[in-house]
């Protein structure tokens, strides 16, 4: 009689493990492994609305949360409970960051969680709607985030993502390029994690020269080690650049704070660890707005008396690039965890 409760066990176990071996070798074979670095194509189509960059630009960087993300909700990873807001919830969001992205006049935007086809935001393709609006703008886009099946929480899933970057210009890029963050997520939470990256874009300026505009989205989740790799190899990057003879601009939500931030806050599962003082050579500058936070954590809904908020969405540009203003919007997080931010920059 012991003998078949043991196989019987075993048996149980068995049929139990033999799903579980599946999904995760399905999930294996379709994991996102992108190269190095990939050359991406532009999804405008002209005309632009000037040929060649002119020595004064503004740019808004603006991490907008997929959607899903409003002052109304919270967020599973940063503490909360919810896996996705209501669809309706989305599409309100989503209508009224478009409309400020249409109404924005800046020469470039710099966007970080932009969903393509995702479940938590009930799969619109957010790009092609933004797309739509910005007329006038060539755009280039580059992914993430690209899981077949997030299997956490257990029993509400976040399912499928593609999400990305995405940098939209009034006037032609020469070149656009993926480039591949760091990556140290053990097996098998790798096969479910974010592929970090940056988007390299170069513009003709009408001098003649270069710029080099850069759209970044730094890890969250992490003790601060990979956050310190990814910023190591995007200073490296952005500094070779430069000494080459061109501009460099580099902005996007950095989930770090800026050299000599002083408002610090933290949680449990989120800590935006500042940037190191000494990181890059002197004369180059970081752009952000001392008077006005651009991120509150998601751990709850937002909460103006109550709320922690920091500094994680800046710019950072080169020596020979003057920073004329930097401002963040105060849209009170109404439709995203982020504020945007508008630069304006001239070329020395």
């Amino acid at each position: 009689m012991a003998r078949k409760k043991i196989w019987l066990g075993l048996a149980v176990v068995a049929a139990l493990a033999r799903p579980v071996a599946v999904f995760f070798a399905a999930a294996t074979i379709a994991a996102y492994r992108p190269a190095p670095q990939e050359p991406l194509r532009s999804h405008a189509a002209p005309p632009y609305k000037s040929g060649s960059l002119a020595d004064s630009f503004t740019v808004t960087s603006w991490n907008i949360g997929y959607g899903g993300l409003g002052r109304e909700a919270d967020f599973f990873y940063d503490g909360g409970k919810m896996v996705r807001s209501p669809r309706a919830a989305v599409e309100n969001n989503l209508l009224h960051i478009e409309d400020f992205l249409q109404a924005d006049g800046s020469n470039f935007l710099l966007l970080q969680e932009v969903d393509t086809r995702s479940r938590r935001s009930y799969n619109i393709n957010e790009l092609r709607r933004i797309a739509a609006r910005r007329r006038g703008s060539g755009y280039f886009f580059a992914h993430n985030y690209k899981a077949w099946h997030v299997p956490v929480p257990l029993f509400d899933p976040l399912g499928h993502v593609r999400s990305g970057v995405a940098t939209f210009g009034q006037c032609p890029a020469y070149s656009a390029v993926r480039h591949a963050y760091p990556f140290g997520e053990p097996y098998p939470q790798s096969i479910f994690q974010l592929r970090r990256c940056f988007l390299a874009c170069r513009y003709a300026a009408k001098s003649g020269k270069k710029l080099l505009l850069v759209n970044t989205h730094n890890s969250a989740f992490d003790s601060g080690q990979l956050r310190e790799a990814e910023m190591n190899a995007l200073r490296d990057f952005a500094v070779e650049t430069y000494e080459s003879g061109c501009y460099v601009v580099v902005g996007g939500d950095w989930n770090q704070t800026p050299p000599g931030y002083e408002k610090w806050a933290s949680t449990k599962e989120y800590t935006p660890h500042p940037i190191a003082r000494d990181l890059l050579p002197q004369g180059w500058q970081w752009a952000y707005d001392t008077a006005a936070a651009t991120m509150r954590f998601a751990n709850a809904p937002y909460d103006e008396g109550t709320s922690l908020t920091s500094t994680v969405d800046f710019f950072l540009a080169s020596p020979n690039v003057h920073v004329a203003g930097v401002a963040a919007h105060r849209l009170g997080f109404e439709h995203a965890d982020h504020n945007p931010v508008t630069a304006t920059f001239v070329l020395r």
